[in-house]
């Protein structure tokens, strides 16, 4: 039988994977071409691209193609964008050129604001990936006391890309209700999790007790400060930063962590903490820094919203605050019984979310291939 053919498109490069939805990007990648898919790779390049990028990524994928992103001027909405001011005019043409060339047996798009593309995708079953919910995500962030970024909009436009696609992906079962909701196309639960690196062996001994690793968004940026000002009333708890959040030249930390500014490999962060942190607050979508660390074996002490789409059950998973949290990292410090009971926990918790989007990785995979039958 002829190998399904998918054309994924992206508006983040899929190499490296230092950041969430970069991973998401890959990983999901990986799956599918394990299990037998063709996967081709368009990169609308909205962050720009750098020559090594674009040579990964063309060794990574069966085939690379790039385009410039669009150019965008001044939200198309009052107080929001419309859910094609991101999205380059000329895209749903430029794809439907590869489509009559290559004959893709589906097209996944990334990300809402790309969903207009799906429309030269021709007779391909047309997939969009969510990664998040963005209509009326502004709210969200200002409930948060942040403000907004990045792409946002109204429920209703996001409602109008998402009917675009046959098959809409959310990545976390709570998100996937809510985008039952504001469309009526099949929505389905796509999680993500990296291979289960402490299958391998043992681990190195760690250099720091805790650890946390991250980009610069908003809502890291805001729960690494509220971590950090706790951090400062307690020097008995070293640890460690790492990850694009350090390119943040305003970042002032009170608790003087160890900083690892140069991380060409997630692993080296990995394998330098024992205990790994997630302090977030709030924030939406899979919270891809709690799977990674689940999946390198780290134990993990994170608040409720760090788990969210998780099957949770460790009150190291569940802290309900920083505070709880800094009171937890003082009893993984004191006690043995505690350190390895959330080792245990963490993963446990990874072996029976890896089996779940492996699950759903199967049923994505077979009905790729029932296409191409």
């Amino acid at each position: 039988m002829t190998a399904p053919r998918l054309l994924i498109l992206s508006p983040i490069a899929s190499h490296p994977a230092d950041q969430g939805n970069a991973a998401r990007i890959q990983g999901l990648g990986a799956a599918l071409m394990a299990r037998g898919i063709r996967c081709e790779f368009l990169h609308c390049a909205t962050e720009g691209s750098t020559p090594s990028q674009r040579a990964a990524m063309a060794g990574f994928w069966h085939a690379f193609d790039e385009v410039p992103a669009a150019v965008t001027g001044e939200p198309g909405l009052p107080g929001a964008w419309g859910i094609d001011d991101w999205c380059p005019p000329e895209l749903p043409a430029r794809l439907a050129a590869l489509q009559r060339a290559r004959r893709y047996d589906a097209v996944l798009v990334n990300y809402v604001w790309l969903s207009a593309a799906l429309e030269g995708a021709g007779d391909a079953l047309r997939i969009l990936d969510t990664h998040d919910l963005f209509g009326g995500r502004d709210a969200v962030a200002r409930a948060q006391g942040l403000d907004p970024s990045w792409f946002f909009t109204t429920i209703a436009e996001e409602g109008r890309g998402l009917d675009r696609a046959d098959l809409v992906l959310g990545i976390q079962e709570a998100e996937a209700a809510e985008l039952r909701r504001r469309c009526g196309a099949e929505v389905a639960v796509l999680g993500h999790m990296p291979p289960l690196r402490f299958l391998a062996g043992a681990r190195p001994e760690p250099e720091a007790p805790f650890g946390y690793l991250g980009s610069a968004n908003p809502w890291n940026l805001a729960a690494i400060r509220a971590l950090d000002a706790a951090l400062a009333e307690a020097p008995e708890l070293p640890w460690l930063l790492a990850g694009r959040i350090l390119r943040r030249h305003d970042l002032r930390l009170a608790s003087r962590p160890r900083l690892m500014p140069n991380l060409p490999d997630t692993a080296g962060f990995y394998a330098a903490v024992d205990c790994v942190l997630n302090p977030m607050a709030g924030g939406t979508g899979l919270k891809v820094k709690t799977v990674e660390a689940l999946a390198f074996g780290n134990p993990v002490l994170g608040t409720a919203d760090a788990f969210a789409g998780l099957p949770a059950e460790h009150a190291g998973h569940r802290c309900a605050d920083v505070a709880e949290l800094v009171g937890l990292m003082r009893e993984h410090r004191r006690s043995e019984a505690f350190r390895r009971e959330l080792r245990l926990a963490s993963r446990r918790l990874a072996l029976r979310y890896a089996a779940e989007v492996a699950a759903q990785q199967d049923a994505l995979a077979a009905r790729l291939k029932a296409l191409a039958a």
